[in-house]
């Protein structure tokens, strides 16, 4: 699976980027907001998720791991499919698209192109409560590693809150391996 990639773009006209990475072009999938002011020959960092069809392998780009957590979220709700998905994380600034389904406001989430009031009932319906753990506090870096972000992210993805993440991984032994952190702040939490 290719999680993240760092190269130059040789095509920035529309969705999919050509992004050259070694001696290997990579399209990926990129949300509008991704877009706007990337030019060819200019050096882009990604975060990306691989989904594996029958027919491909595609690849959808994000500018940061919060806008990958939102796509994943979404395409677990009943009828949002991918371009939908990275369509509403394209318009949408994650706290601000957090906060909608937070406060239920389906009128935000029906101004995307795509989304009728339907689907944005589902998400609300869906990914209500998930949503209310990130709404109330602020984005917290970790520091360091990739260890530390990965656990976070991994951690917020299940619903807990930011400030119980940071304050659990701060306490978090630093030799623990990714799995172990993992296993060791889900018992933390638990308490």
């Amino acid at each position: 699976m290719i999680g993240w990639l760092r190269g130059h773009v040789i095509t920035a006209v529309s969705s999919p980027l050509v992004v050259a990475c070694g001696d290997v072009g990579y399209e990926v999938h990129v949300p509008t907001s991704v877009l706007v002011g990337v030019e060819p020959g200019a050096q882009i960092e990604l975060w990306v998720r691989t989904l594996v069809r029958t027919d491909a392998i595609v690849l959808y780009g994000f500018r940061s791991q919060e806008e990958r957590t939102c796509f994943d979220a979404l395409l677990g709700v009943s009828g949002v499919g991918p371009q939908l998905a990275l369509a509403i994380v394209g318009s949408l600034e994650v706290a601000d698209l957090w906060s909608a389904i937070a406060s239920e406001d389906v009128g935000r989430l029906t101004r995307v192109n795509g989304v009728g009031p339907k689907t944005a009932r589902r998400v609300v319906l869906e990914l209500g409560p998930r949503a209310r753990g990130f709404v109330a506090v602020e984005p917290v870096v970790i520091g360091g590693t990739g260890i530390d972000t990965d656990a976070r992210a991994a951690l917020l993805g299940l619903g807990f809150r930011a400030k119980e993440v940071e304050a659990v991984l701060a306490r978090c032994p630093a030799e623990l391996d990714l799995e172990d952190r993992l296993r060791w702040a889900l018992r933390e939490l638990g308490r």
